[in-house]
């Protein structure tokens, strides 16, 4: 019995002893939740304080530890938001203004992977206007960070991106939803083809439908455009665009009692849709008010006398046409424009009717595109 009792506790003990003791891993073995600094501005205004508060419990959810920084109104914005960055050891920081309109908004971001900053001006307006502008902020962040997340897939673990710092591992992770839309959909994150300020050089050709021109000339074009990298308060793919063109010059008008010779220059203020097609190729329309000016000279036969005359006309212009993009700063364009002005110039020689432009005339744009 004795013996039978003795065998019994020695295979029951193994199974009676405690368990060893494993150790714990160290508290700093997992990596800490990166961090991002929000500067508290505006704290008497309601709506910027919950705004602030919004985006604190966006980021929080997102698993990223939120620091709340005071900042004064007064001085660099830019300056401060990166210092506090530094200071904070942070990826990035952000800044809620109430704007002096009082009915807008801008939303500061600073990040320091990709050492840029970015800005943008939104409608404060109803009950949501703080979740709105929440949003807006993680939008504009994730924005500023996924031409840094798409440099450092293609590096090596834990580079730098643009040289900036890091791109920490929870930031890759939650910016990874965002580059799996930008790797479907080749235009999301893109620069728009008229974002920021843009210069266009190139040639017009006018061709009227009474009967002046061919003709050809220099063109210029300023733009200003919304979208990613320009400007905030313009819907991406908008824009607002300066067009001269002229002198354009072309075969003298022919009469019974001698020629005449045309010379034709325009200015227009434009508004300008550059449809985001993900390819190469992207549609653009445009609508503008202006202003059409001709001259003419006169060479009759005897015994009539030369002669100049000019007219000048408000015109309205509507056009169409397609940006190829060679780069990401240069574009092709090509646009053909109906243009009607008032008065029309009518050109006469010695009575005799030989013409008449901008009822309507015939515009063709080709031009060199590039953002500064």
């Amino acid at each position: 019995m004795r013996s039978f009792a003795l065998l019994t506790c020695l295979l029951l003990a193994p199974a009676l002893a405690p368990a060893p003791a494993v150790a714990a891993p160290p508290q700093d073995a997992a990596a800490a939740a990166s961090r991002v600094a929000i500067l508290e501005a505006d704290a008497d205004d309601a709506l910027v304080r919950e705004a602030a508060t919004r985006l604190k419990a966006e980021l929080g959810a997102a698993g990223f530890e939120v620091v709340i920084v005071p900042l004064e109104r007064e001085g660099d914005v830019r300056a401060a938001l990166e210092r506090a960055a530094q200071d904070e050891g942070a990826f990035a920081a952000a800044a809620i203004f109430r704007s002096r309109a009082g009915a807008t908004a801008d939303l500061w971001i600073v990040d320091r992977v990709t050492q840029k900053t970015v800005v943008r001006t939104v409608e404060v307006a109803g009950a949501a206007a703080p979740s709105v502008m929440a949003v807006r902020a993680v939008e504009l962040l994730q924005a500023s960070l996924l031409e840094a997340n798409l440099l450092a897939s293609r590096a090596r673990p834990g580079g730098a991106a643009g040289g900036g710092v890091a791109v920490p591992d929870d930031v890759q992770r939650w910016m990874a939803p965002v580059r799996r839309q930008a790797a479907e959909d080749p235009s999301a994150g893109r620069p728009g083809m008229f974002a920021g300020v843009g210069v266009e050089a190139g040639i017009a050709a006018l061709q009227s439908a009474g009967g002046v021109g061919p003709s050809l000339g220099p063109a210029l074009r300023l733009s200003y455009g919304g979208g990613p990298t320009g400007s905030g308060v313009l819907p991406a793919g908008l824009a607002a665009r300066l067009t001269f063109a002229g002198p354009t010059l072309g075969p003298a008008l022919e009469g019974a009692l001698g020629t005449v010779s045309v010379r034709q220059e325009m200015a227009f203020l434009e508004a300008v849709w550059a449809f985001e097609t993900g390819g190469a190729v992207s549609p653009v329309l445009s609508a503008g008010l202006g202003g059409f000016h001709l001259f003419i000279s006169g060479d009759p036969l005897p015994p009539l006398r030369s002669a100049t005359g000019e007219v000048w006309s408000v015109a309205a212009t509507l056009g169409a046409g397609a940006g190829l993009r060679l780069t990401e700063r240069a574009a092709l364009l090509l646009d053909v424009h109906a243009i009607v002005a008032e008065p029309r110039a009518v050109v006469t020689l010695g009575g005799e009717r030989l013409g008449t432009a901008a009822r309507p005339t015939f515009a063709g744009f080709l031009g060199l595109l590039v953002r500064l």
